[in-house]
């Protein structure tokens, strides 16, 4: 009797299953507090788990790609610094990012088109920058099954993949 309590007691108490983790390059919408807007995101976590790398669509009145890189440890924040990918060990690309505390993000057209064309097409990342005291910041990371989870992102703002995005200018601001 007791044998049969204890399983029943067991089986009763058996804590909730953890919600699985986000898959690798897994494209995901996420709606803002401000209904206006919403974010489709996909990215990978790095070969060592401190580092993620992300392509990220920000929709609302105005569309933004980013490609943008987070880590556990402190990157210092400000000011603008050099990030470099390397993809498949071909030429490093690189270009200026902004950086936050624990990120760095590039949101410039051009750069974003470059960048998420060779991601999607890549199999190995390598990412290289510093901190703002300039310690080096180095990460690997597994590039995504097809071009389709970063094509999708493009999508969802607007832009095609390996295109710059076409500018329009509103009508009420002047030209610069």
């Amino acid at each position: 009797m007791i044998s049969i309590l204890t399983l029943l007691l067991q089986a009763t108490a058996a804590p909730a299953p953890a919600p699985a983790p986000v898959a690798p390059w897994a494209v995901t919408v996420r709606p803002k507090t401000d209904p206006t807007i919403t974010s489709t995101v996909a990215g990978t976590p790095s070969s060592d788990g401190n580092a993620r790398l992300l392509v990220r669509c920000d929709s609302g009145a105005q569309q933004v790609v980013s490609v943008q890189l987070f880590t556990r440890a402190s990157l210092g924040g400000p000011p603008d610094r050099p990030v470099t990918l390397t993809v498949d060990g071909g030429t490093p690309m690189g270009a200026n990012w902004e950086f936050v505390d624990k990120g760095a993000y590039v949101r410039e057209d051009m750069a974003v088109t470059t960048l998420t064309t060779a991601i999607a097409a890549g199999k190995s990342i390598k990412l290289a920058t510093t901190t703002a005291t300039g310690e080096a910041v180095d990460a690997t990371f597994a590039g995504p099954p097809s071009a389709d989870p970063v094509t999708k992102v493009l999508a969802a703002c607007g832009y095609t993949l390996g295109t710059p995005p076409v500018r329009v200018q509103p009508k009420d601001e002047p030209k610069k």
